[in-house]
């Protein structure tokens, strides 16, 4: 048996009574995107014979482990948890990353810690448990900032700004606003002081687009549009945003130029997404045709509105997007009242 990985047992072991016991909870779940083992399947048995097969033997071995077998035996736990996930086994993920931070936390070893959270508070989220994941990003940022990690330190910030997220999507405006200015605050800061990494760039787009998503919530739509045309501008001097992320991004300005009644410049940033779109082969692309469609409709382009719904309602069929079938059909019906 390779050296890390007997090490690992012994940590294992060591904190087996901690993760028995977090096996006893029971998870919340409101969407279930996972597979998750049948009600008579004690998840503790499949994690038992993936990772504990020699903990009897090992159990008295004597030995100094060091911070670097630490570091190894989390990186391990972390793959471990990402496969666990990839399988659709959230609850067993959800006990490896317990584990690991339990490990992490007893050694005073950190790395990975966050990207533990991170996994962690994501479980949560999918799941629908919205108290569990603010309390673990909570947790998050309150245990970086006791080890000394900055407070503009690009994880702490992240989180942040997750956790801005919940509190503006269920309309905590108080902490959301605190939260995104800070966050926006503490990135322009990196960038004046002359940080033009990749890393900085992406988290300050990412900002700027999620403070403009809960302006446009809160019908603050000029405010808004500077922010996402900040976020749109910067983002095409950096390397790393992925056509996914531009294409939310150009369908998002569009439906705000639209509202304020910016047609012409709606109309450039929806063709720029749907050219976007057919390139990368996006799902999306029945929304952005009917959107397309609604922006010439409002500018009186009737047979080129009626030629982007058709696009749309062809997709939507090709996809089982039942919804945008039906608002199609809805829209086709408007044209047909006007004669078109």
């Amino acid at each position: 048996m390779s050296r890390p990985i007997s090490k690992l047992f012994r940590l294992l072991h060591k904190n087996f009574k901690f993760w028995r016991s977090q096996q006893k909870s029971t998870l919340k779940v409101s969407i279930i995107p996972f597979k998750l083992p049948p009600q008579n399947a004690n998840p503790c048995y499949y994690l038992s014979y993936e990772l504990l097969p020699c903990i009897a033997l090992l159990s008295n071995i004597e030995s100094v482990i060091t911070p670097t077998d630490v570091e190894e035996n989390i990186t391990h736990l972390i793959t471990l948890a990402r496969m666990a996930l990839e399988k659709g086994d959230a609850e067993r993920a959800e006990a490896i990353l317990l584990m690991g931070l339990k490990i992490s936390d007893d050694n005073k070893v950190f790395l990975g810690m966050p990207y533990m959270y991170d996994i962690l508070a994501s479980i949560a989220l999918v799941q629908g448990d919205i108290e569990k994941a603010e309390g673990l990003l909570s947790n998050a940022i309150e245990k970086m900032t006791q080890i000394g990690l900055p407070e503009d330190n690009h994880h702490a910030i992240n989180f942040k700004l997750r956790l801005a997220r919940i509190y503006s999507a269920f309309r905590d405006n108080d902490w959301a606003e605190i939260g995104f200015k800070t966050c926006l605050e503490a990135q322009k800061q990196k960038i004046i002081n002359g940080d033009t990494t990749t890393r900085t760039g992406m988290l300050y787009v990412n900002v700027l687009f999620w403070y403009g998503v809960h302006m446009i919530r809160n019908q603050q739509y000029v405010e808004a549009k500077k922010m996402l045309d900040t976020a749109y501008q910067y983002s095409t001097k950096i390397k790393g945003l992925s056509p996914y992320q531009e294409l939310v991004i150009l369908y998002t300005l569009s439906d705000l130029n639209s509202v304020l009644g910016y047609l012409e410049v709606a109309l450039e940033h929806m063709l720029n997404a749907v050219l976007l779109g057919k390139g990368i082969s996006s799902l999306d692309l029945p929304r952005c045709y009917i959107k397309l469609a609604r922006i010439y409709y409002k500018m009186g382009a009737y047979e080129q509105a009626k030629e982007s719904a058709l696009e749309a309602q062809k997709l939507a069929l090709l996809f089982d997007y039942v919804d945008i079938v039906q608002e199609v059909e809805f829209f086709l019906e408007e044209l047909a009242r006007r004669g078109t």
